[in-house]
């Protein structure tokens, strides 16, 4: 059981695995106002660009029509090709304007959440099928804060559309003068006076919402001392952390064995089997030590560094294999073996002697 106060306080920053487990369940900090200033800045952008595309569009699909109406079959077939034909020069015009909005609509998500698919909130709860938890949740303070962040958006855009209309309507005269072109110019030009004012409120809406969303999560997940205790304990006792950061470990480990290697002497091989590297300096340890083993496609890979800076291979598979079994990494070779070492260390200055005479 824990303490009282630390069940109640949680006044610590969520770790990185209790966000892992939000994430995973699907709770995680956004906004549905970014998502809707996505959506409104793609319809500008589209009406901005193609606006004119569309007009023309619609202007031909009227033309078509009242061109042809009197062409047009009182039948079942006619009036199904009158309506594929209607639905395909619809489809050409709104097309690209509703796929910019689905677009948007997914790219505002990713921004906000990155890619993320949880079926754990559509999976069906029994407390979603409580009455009293139901009531809760629309009577919380989160549902009352929303409805009157809504009421503020509703007044807000029915008054910048009051006043935008209003504009539009002390000159419906001028209006009855243009010809249908210039009427889905002009609908098409207030549409996107609207959109823009909207989308300078919507964009500083979104910018606080969505610092609040992320505070009001940041605050959901926070955790007691004991929970981060907890967290620990199973974290430390978890094989697959555990085998995890024992195989980190092991792979840091033989990074820096690989490294020591054209620091070494000499490799001593089996020459298949086993590869040991030796480093002798006098001012270091009375005795040469170990600096780097391995077996298989490691000993493989020893022998290809020492090859690679001029480290010198000495065949000699009892010696490699004693090293291998009795030495780790930084040990000094055992005495018993002193004697065969030091043969390998004399062929070594031996040959760096006829190195030296034939570069002289």
């Amino acid at each position: 059981m824990p303490p009282q106060d630390d069940a109640e306080e949680r006044t610590e920053d969520a770790t990185p695995r209790k966000r892992e487990r939000e994430r995973e369940e699907g709770r995680v900090p956004s906004s549905r106002e970014v998502g809707t200033l996505f959506v409104l800045t793609a319809a500008a952008l589209t009406l901005y660009y193609a606006g004119e595309g569309m007009t023309a569009r619609t202007k031909s699909l009227f033309i078509y029509f009242f061109e042809n109406l009197g062409s047009f079959e009182l039948t079942r077939e006619g009036a199904t090709r009158v309506m594929a034909t209607a639905f395909l020069h619809a489809l050409a015009i709104i097309g690209p304007f509703m796929l910019a909005l689905v677009l948007a609509s997914i790219a505002g998500y990713l921004i906000q959440v990155g890619f993320l698919i949880s079926p754990k909130p559509l999976q069906p709860r029994p407390s979603r099928l409580n009455p009293i938890e139901g009531a809760k949740r629309i009577f919380s303070t989160h549902m009352l804060a929303e409805t009157v962040k809504s009421i503020l958006k509703f007044a807000v855009v029915v008054t910048v559309s009051w006043q935008v209309l209003d504009s539009v309507i002390s000159t419906s005269n001028a209006w009855m003068d243009k010809d249908p072109e210039q009427l889905i110019e002009s609908l098409l030009s207030i549409g996107l006076k609207l959109a823009l004012i909207m989308l300078v409120f919507l964009a500083a809406e979104a910018l606080l919402d969505y610092a609040f969303q992320r505070w009001r999560f940041e605050k959901g997940i926070r955790m007691s001392r004991y929970e981060i205790k907890q967290e620990l304990k199973e974290t430390e006792g978890d094989p697959h952390i555990k085998a995890r950061v024992r195989s980190i470990r092991q792979q840091q480990a033989r990074q820096r064995m690989m490294k020591e290697v054209p620091r070494a002497e000499v490799v001593i091989t089996n020459p298949t089997h086993y590869s040991v590297a030796l480093r002798y300096d006098p001012q270091e340890r009375e005795a040469p030590h170990v600096v780097a083993k391995g077996s298989g496609l490691i000993a493989l890979r020893i022998r290809e560094i020492a090859q690679e800076h001029g480290v010198p291979l000495y065949e000699d598979v009892w010696l490699a294999r004693q090293l291998y079994r009795t030495c780790d990494i930084g040990d000094t070779a055992p005495v018993e073996l002193w004697q065969a070492v030091a043969k390998v260390l004399a062929f070594v200055r031996a040959l760096d002697r006829k190195k030296l005479a034939a570069a002289v």
